[in-house]
Parts: structure tokens; C-alpha cells; sequence
């Protein structure tokens, strides 16, 4: 137990990130409720099976040689044998699974394309350690034939230098900071998440001082989350191409207009602390790089004030996902994600851009309840059409739906009125793949395992 958080219950990769190298999800089916529940069995933490189990929160002197985790569709949980008064107490979005790509309600575009998975599995070595996963990847196959499950799909990842996304940009810098988890402090202007925010039960509270467990028993729903496990493509060429083609139209450097569109330069340094150039020479210390506001605020009462965008636009990606202190729809820093995800496909070589790969992001998204945290953010704040000065017309820039021949994105600059709007903005991200996933602490694997 540390700070009233007991890891020992609490899956890996929630509190903290892993920062391993590698990374294989695999999406199966559940054939028959017993094959499940003995594979559930066979992976939980204490069992009598040998590697691989999965990893709890508990903090490591020394790093272990893989890490490992299990979550659950609808789907996955109702072929398990969860009685139904259980499965009715599940919160709608989980029961009704994800929505169109965009966060549409009512499923406006469909669902993204994909298998229907009843389980994720995920598995995660260092770069050096490929042995390592071939041979659990060998040994969950093997387990996967004995307990009846189908693999459906399975999708590789690996760590780009520098932890930067095909993008270009530094990746994971931005994560909340859950009150009483493990892990060393980082100066942020925004006030730690608490863990009601992301886990369920055991007494936590949530930003609006409830708990989103609902109806849920304690042994399935203690310590657990919700998370949308996603794969995203992402047209590294377009995205290169539209930088070029917008600095020989505007005038603007290109890693300006990388910067405007994510709110911060590529090595993660914000607009809003240095609006020109990231200067290599005073460069923003780790410990700072989070510690800013948009406007002034709280505690930081002569704060620049950018509430008109001059430095960050009001839609740039960073802003638009996560106003911090502004006012915008919705109580403040309630509606904050933990994401937990790594690149897939090789580094984009410029000088090579047909060269057939396919490169994107696979990852968790994970949220206390689905509504009012990761739907929220999609649909309201990332693709929702504004009557606000620099977001009307446009949508978030990277996550996105961009309209037929091209979206909108406003830059705005001082000494003049008349901002810079590009037209022409691609689709820069596609979702291939979703999946709506319940993360059960180690108590509730032990539940699923003993259904009868």
C-alpha cells in the first residue's frame, strides 16, 4: 500500500509508464467461457502457471525483462460468464462500445474499421530483448491454442529515438499527475489528477467527488479502469508535404508551423514559453517543460496572457485537448486522459516517401468513465465546430476529421489583424482499429477466473 494506493492490485501501466522499447498487442476471441476464465487463470499474478503474468503497479529496482497486461471488451466480458445483472451495471459507452472515429454520437460515421476483439493482450520487452519476445510471444500462442482463444489481429510497436512519434514530436510529456502515485514529482501548473479520476472503487474520489465504479461489485471493479485501445495510421508524407508547402506559400519557417499546429516545438518545448525558437541554448529543463497556462490564473497571477493565441493557437492540438486553466465547455481538468502508446513502422525517411509503409500509433487511452473523459475529448473539444475566434470551421488538427480537399487551421500573429489561415490541412490520422477495453485490477482477475 503506498499512499493509500495498493499497486500490488492495480495493473502496470497505469500509474506509471513502462518505457520499454517493444511492444505486441494481440487482439483475440473467446471460443467458450471455461477456455477463458483458465486463460484469465493462468495469467493472474500469484497463479501457479509460469511467465507470462501480468505486471502489477508495485515499483522495480531493477527493470524486469518484459511487462504485460490484459483488458476486456464487452464482448469478452459477457463470454466469461459475468452474470447479467453485473454486465447491466457497466456504464453505457462500454456496453455500447466505441463510437465513430471522430467521436460522433450515435455512431454518425460508423465504427472504425477492425475485428471486434473480447481481449487485448499486451506485451512489452526493451529493444534489445527481441528474444525475449519471441519467445513469450511462442509461449501466449501456445497458451492462446490450449484455452481456446482466436487470435484475431496482431499489431508490433516500437520506440522511436528520442521518444518522438512519426511526427516528429516528443511523445508522453504530458501526462496527469495522480495524487499519491509512485513515481518522482515534474512542476506542472495544472493540480494532480485524483485517482478516482482513473481507477474505480475502494474509496476513491473523482474531480466531481463521486466514484465511477456505479453498481459494480468491489471484486470485479476495485482498482480498475476503462481504456479505448486504439491503432492510428498516420500520413507521415502528407503531413511533411503540407509543412512544405505551407512555408513557401507563407513565408513561415516549417518547424514554425509544426509548432503553431501542435502548440509546442518537436522536442516538447511550449509555444507559450517560447514563442519564436526553442533556443538550444537556454534549453526548458524536464522538470519545466509542463510548468505553464494559456492565461493567467491561480498561483500564477502574471502569467503571459494568451488568451488571443498570438503564441499558441486556440486550436492547436495541445490547446484545443487540454485548455488547462481556460474556460472553455465543461468544469475544469475534469476531463483529462492517461495515454500510454508507441509508434509502429519504420522512421520516415523524407528522401524515401513512397516506400510503401505504414506508420502510425497503437495505444491506450485511459479514463475513469468514457463519457465524460475520452468521448468528451473527441467529440466536443476535438471535433466540434466552435463559434470561437481561431477554432470556427476547423477541427483538432491531428486527431481530427478534416473536411473533403482540406481543413482549416487559424494562425494568428501580433502587430497584424489579419490572421494566416491555411485551407488545406489533409487527414493527417486515421483510426483502423478500436476497441473499448475494462482493465480489471489483479482482485477482479481473480473474479473472472473463479466464474462458474
Amino acid at each position: 500500500m503506498t499512499n493509500g494506493l495498493d499497486l500490488a492490485d492495480i495493473q502496470g501501466n497505469i500509474l506509471r509508464g513502462y518505457r520499454m522499447g517493444d511492444g505486441r498487442h494481440f487482439l483475440l476471441h473467446l471460443n467458450d467461457a471455461a477456455g477463458a476464465r483458465q486463460f484469465v487463470a493462468a495469467v493472474t499474478p500469484g497463479s501457479a502457471a509460469s511467465d507470462p503474468n501480468v505486471t502489477t503497479a508495485e515499483e522495480w529496482n531493477d527493470k524486469p525483462a518484459y511487462t504485460f497486461n490484459v483488458g476486456f471488451s464487452f464482448s469478452g466480458m459477457s463470454t466469461l460468464g459475468v452474470p447479467p445483472a453485473v454486465l447491466n451495471a457497466f456504464p453505457k459507452a462500454f456496453r455500447r462500445g466505441p463510437l465513430g472515429p471522430y467521436g460522433e454520437p450515435d455512431g454518425e460515421s460508423g465504427s472504425a474499421s477492425g475485428p471486434t476483439a473480447d481481449v487485448i493482450v499486451s506485451l512489452y520487452t526493451d529493444e534489445n530483448r527481441s528474444p525475449q519476445l519471441e519467445r513469450l510471444t511462442k509461449q501466449l500462442r501456445e497458451m492462446f491454442t490450449r484455452f481456446n482463444l482466436k487470435e484475431l489481429q496482431t499489431q508490433d510497436a516500437r520506440a522511436l529515438a528520442h521518444h518522438r512519434v512519426h511526427f516528429g514530436y516528443r511523445d508522453g510529456i504530458a501526462q496527469p499527475q495522480i495524487s499519491g502515485a509512485p513515481g518522482r514529482p515534474v512542476a506542472d501548473l495544472q493540480p494532480e489528477a485524483r485517482p478516482g479520476d482513473f481507477l474505480l472503487g475502494c474509496g476513491y474520489t473523482n474531480a466531481f467527488g463521486g466514484n465511477y465504479i456505479g453498481q459494480l461489485p468491489g471484486t470485479l471493479g476495485d482498482n480498475a479502469t476503462y481504456a479505448s485501445f486504439r491503432i492510428m495510421v498516420q500520413d507521415v508524407r502528407a503531413f511533411d508535404d503540407f509543412l512544405t508547402r505551407t512555408a513557401d506559400r507563407t513565408g513561415m519557417d516549417r518547424e514554425l508551423v509544426a509548432a503553431k499546429l501542435m502548440g509546442r516545438w518537436r522536442n516538447g518545448t511550449p509555444l507559450v514559453l517560447s514563442p519564436e525558437a526553442p533556443d538550444p541554448q537556454h534549453p526548458i529543463s524536464p522538470d519545466a517543460i509542463n510548468r505553464f497556462d494559456y492565461t493567467p490564473g491561480p498561483g500564477h497571477p502574471a502569467f503571459y496572457d494568451d488568451s488571443e493565441g498570438l503564441r499558441c493557437p486556440l486550436g492547436a492540438h495541445s490547446r484545443r485537448l487540454n485548455p488547462r486553466g481556460a474556460l472553455v465547455v465543461g468544469k475544469q481538468h475534469t476531463h483529462r486522459l492517461i495515454r500510454r502508446g508507441m509508434p509502429f513502422g519504420p522512421p520516415f525517411d523524407p528522401d524515401e516517401p513512397d516506400d510503401g509503409h505504414v506508420r502510425g500509433l497503437v495505444g491506450y487511452f485511459i479514463c475513469g468513465d468514457f463519457e465524460t473523459q475520452f468521448e468528451f475529448i473527441l467529440h466536443t473539444w476535438g471535433n466540434r465546430d466552435f463559434a470561437t475566434y481561431g477554432i470556427r470551421g476547423t477541427t483538432d488538427p491531428f486527431v481530427g476529421r478534416q473536411r473533403p480537399g482540406g481543413g482549416k487551421f487559424t494562425i494568428r500573429t501580433a502587430g497584424t489583424n489579419d490572421p494566416v489561415v491555411l485551407t488545406d490541412l489533409p487527414q493527417l490520422v486515421e483510426t483502423s482499429t478500436e476497441v473499448y477495453c475494462f482493465i480489471p485490477g489483479i482482485g477482479g482477475l481473480r473474479y473472472l477466473a473463479s466464474l462458474t
